[in-house]
């Protein structure tokens, strides 16, 4: 005997009734025990262990569904909507609605045409229904419509999980369904089941979950703007979503039609029991069957990839999504055991949208704008590997970070360089950790007279070198020992500052020093790890805004998936005074002789017209590193170079980066850059202080001095009242210009082969000397 299409199984049918006396049976007790009090006796017969849920306990269960986070761009104008950057990675997409009026009519009467047309009638179960399934499951029969109802589904989806089938799990399905009515309208539970409901994988390739998801998967549309045939399809992959699924992507091409023939199968179906429950009229279903469905599918290409097309922003802000989520839950029990694993889950899914500094125009076009330079190769690790960049451009007002540049390639080892890898900073520090805290505690002045002599070390170990191993044995001023980055006078002048009162500035400027940096060979930047070009950016922004620091970010707001902002970068973070105004500007007018006529002049200087920049070059032992770091009265660049692991960098790449970098921010920004801008004199004076001015150079040689360094007549540029303080000029030494003491004219050197200036003449950023200080263990980026 056959029943449909399927042959007569004893056993089946015994399995089958049993099955249905049982379900009667569990009717029989929830009719007993009535529907309000339904629960504590039927639930303790077949479930003893099983908890009574709670309202409550159902608000949580059906309400923490994960939900795709999406990033976005600064909206150029402030007013603009953010254009979207793409999704945080996850495997996962999962979009909700709110209300069945998010969700287009044809859905919402497909479903309940296929799925429960009751639904509105019953209080969670359809007994007829339970029995009209297990028939057609008993003759094989085609199944027009399930024998759970939506609230059942919900229960199974969302409460129950996956746990093993069986005569408890029905009865705990039921029981659970009745509860969930008593306590939310219809309307409610048939939203919570719409974003329930799994979907398989969309054409992008992601898991999808609810019918918002669905519509975006698999037809690239609205959910509000699906036509009939298309929300018919979409209702009718529920029961099998694997096999009617036409868009995934990980199967092959004669795999997705098959699904397409079965699932448009399945369309005419949910189509027919639309027609049946006087849904759509006879004319709607003729013209639905006629639609090109294939034809309306989407396409891989239809998604843009956040990930794969800017996958250095997608992980710069998923790092400080979980930043900022772990700060909030700072004293809170009840994260206490939240793993990194568990924020970046919350980060990725939490359905946060997440409003980002980053201008797309500027990311755009100062990334391209490397893409033409020379980065060398060199046999690493057993790999050929490419010496890197990385460079950020900060807001100095407001502590944005506008831009940034990560890395040559980040599938080669996805290390970021820009906000992750940490490297020695050489003498990019000396302006922060020396001369900025020290003019601010009045201990020099940028006229201050210091002997470049040879100095012993603290630790008696040898004597401290310039970087060409010579000394003037006669005074500088502090600007020019700045401009040519002496070594001498920035280790004197830290003596005479104290470590700790240093490095107290350096952490008010969000640089957190190694317990081995607090030795004096930190003054020439001999760092354990060093900061990151982010922290040396956002630290030299200070100088370029009065010396008030604001943290660096990427992140500027967070909603959530109802519009609530739940973080607000600038009522969590206040811009802090660390430098005194005039401290900051007179340290800028020094930094400015650095660029004019100091050691990034031939590089850096010459070639970028008319913009005011101040910055500081930066060399460390061996040359593993190399940095420029400049700044207008808008924005601050720094950029880094060097390898992943301690070799030798190119002596120029920074500097050239800088330049590409910078011409390229000014050129589609300028009105964020503009030529000309002046730094602004915010008042007040710096009281020229003496330091060494009536010293004389103990065991001078002769032999070690530079002719030429001499240049008098040249007037004090930082009495802001010239004339009035005749006390500010050094005296025996008048401001010796901007000639490189112990080495030729570097006008006269071929800047094609071996260009002084970007090898900082004077020493400048090489301390070359034996302490293991300036040794770099940090470039080694794990």
């Amino acid at each position: 005997m056959k029943f449909g299409n399927t042959q007569f199984d004893k056993k089946k049918i015994i399995k089958q009734i049993t099955r249905i006396l049982f379900v009667c049976l569990v009717m029989v007790l929830v009719v007993a025990v009535g529907a309000v009090g339904v629960g504590a006796g039927v639930v303790s017969a077949f479930a003893k262990d099983e908890k009574l849920r709670t309202k409550e306990d159902y608000e949580k269960e059906l309400s923490n569904w994960s939900q795709t986070s999406y990033a976005y761009f600064r909206s150029p104008d402030g007013k603009s909507t953010p254009k979207k950057i793409g999704s945080l990675v996850t495997s996962d997409d999962r979009q909700l609605i709110r209300s069945l009026d998010q969700v287009s009519p044809y859905l919402i009467d497909a479903f309940l045409s296929v799925e429960d047309r009751e639904f509105y009638n019953h209080n969670g179960i359809v007994p007829r229904s339970i029995l009209r399934a297990a028939y057609q499951q008993i003759t094989g029969s085609e199944v027009t419509t399930g024998g759970s109802t939506i609230t059942q589904q919900l229960v199974k989806n969302e409460i129950l999980g996956n746990r093993e089938k069986s005569y408890e799990r029905k009865a705990l399905e039921i029981l659970n369904s009745i509860r969930i009515e008593k306590y939310y309208d219809k309307d409610e539970i048939f939203v919570a089941y719409l974003n329930s409901v799994y979907f398989g994988k969309g054409a992008h390739g992601k898991h999808m979950y609810g019918v918002a998801a669905a519509a975006r998967g698999i037809f690239n549309k609205p959910v509000k703007q699906l036509e009939l045939a298309q929300a018919a399809y979409i209702a009718g992959m529920v029961q099998r979503p694997n096999d009617y699924n036409p868009v995934d992507p990980t199967r092959g091409e004669e795999n997705r039609e098959e699904n397409l023939k079965r699932g448009l199968k399945r369309m005419k179906l949910v189509l027919e029991q639309m027609l049946k429950n006087q849904k759509i009229t006879q004319e709607q279903y003729e013209q639905a069957l006629r639609v090109n469905i294939k034809g309306s599918l989407a396409k891989p290409d239809d998604f843009t990839n956040g990930y794969e097309k800017y996958p250095f922003i997608i992980s710069a802000v998923e790092r400080e999504v979980i930043e900022i989520l772990r700060e909030r839950d700072k004293g809170n029990p009840e994260a206490k055991n939240k793993t990194y694993l568990d924020y970046r889950k919350e980060a990725t899914q939490g359905g946060f949208h997440i409003y980002t500094t980053i201008d797309e125009q500027l990311y755009n076009a100062m990334n391209q704008s490397v893409q033409n330079l020379y980065f060398p190769k060199k046999k690493l690790k057993g790999k050929r590997r490419q010496e890197q960049i990385g460079a950020v451009l900060i807001d100095n007002k407001t502590g944005a970070v506008l831009s940034f540049y990560s890395g040559v390639d980040f599938k080669q080892n996805e290390v970021d360089h820009a906000f992750v890898a940490k490297n020695q900073p050489g003498s990019a520090i000396k302006p922060l950790l020396v001369y900025g805290p020290a003019i601010n505690e009045g201990i020099v002045s940028p006229d201050s007279t210091i002997i470049d002599e040879p100095l012993a070390k603290a630790d008696g170990s040898g004597v401290y070198k310039n970087a060409n191993g010579k000394y003037k044995n006669g005074p500088v001023d502090a600007t020019y020992a700045l401009k040519w980055s002496l070594n001498i006078p920035a280790i004197k002048i830290f003596r005479q500052l104290g470590i700790e009162r240093g490095f107290n500035y350096l952490k008010e400027m969000g640089i957190e020093p190694h317990e081995n940096d607090l030795v004096e060979a930190a003054a020439l930047g001999g760092f354990t790890y060093g900061p990151t070009v982010e922290q040396m950016t956002a630290a030299y922004a200070m100088l370029g805004n009065q010396g008030v620091y604001n943290k660096p970010h990427l992140i500027e707001k967070i909603t959530d998936s109802y519009g609530n902002v739940i973080y607000d970068y600038h009522k969590q973070h206040q811009p802090k005074q660390v430098f005194k105004a005039q401290t900051a500007y007179q340290l800028t007018q020094m930094l400015r002789q650095v660029v004019t006529s100091g050691t990034a002049a031939e590089r850096i200087g010459n070639r970028i017209g008319s913009y005011n920049v101040a910055g500081k070059t930066g060399t460390t032992s061996n040359e593993w590193d190399l940095w420029f770091v400049g700044y207008t009265p808008e924005v601050s660049l720094g950029v880094w170079s060097g390898y992943d692991y301690n070799t030798k960098g190119s002596k120029n790449l920074a500097k050239d980066a800088w330049v590409k970098l910078f011409k390229a921010a000014a050129s589609t920004r300028p009105d964020l850059i503009p030529q000309g801008s002046q730094f602004a004199n915010p008042g007040g004076s710096i009281e020229s202080k003496c330091f060494e001015c009536n010293r004389i150079p103990q065991n001078p040689s002769p032999g070690t001095q530079n002719p030429g360094n001499q240049n008098p007549g040249n007037q004090n540029p930082w009495n802001p009242n010239p004339g009035q303080n005749p006390g500010t000029q050094n005296p025996g030494v008048s401001n010796p210009g901007t000639q490189n003491p112990g080495t030729t004219d570097p006008g006269t050197q071929n800047p094609g082969t071996s260009d002084p200036g970007t090898q900082d003449p004077g020493t400048p950023d090489n301390p070359e000397n034996p302490d293991t200080g300036t040794q770099d263990p940090g470039t080694q980026n794990p």
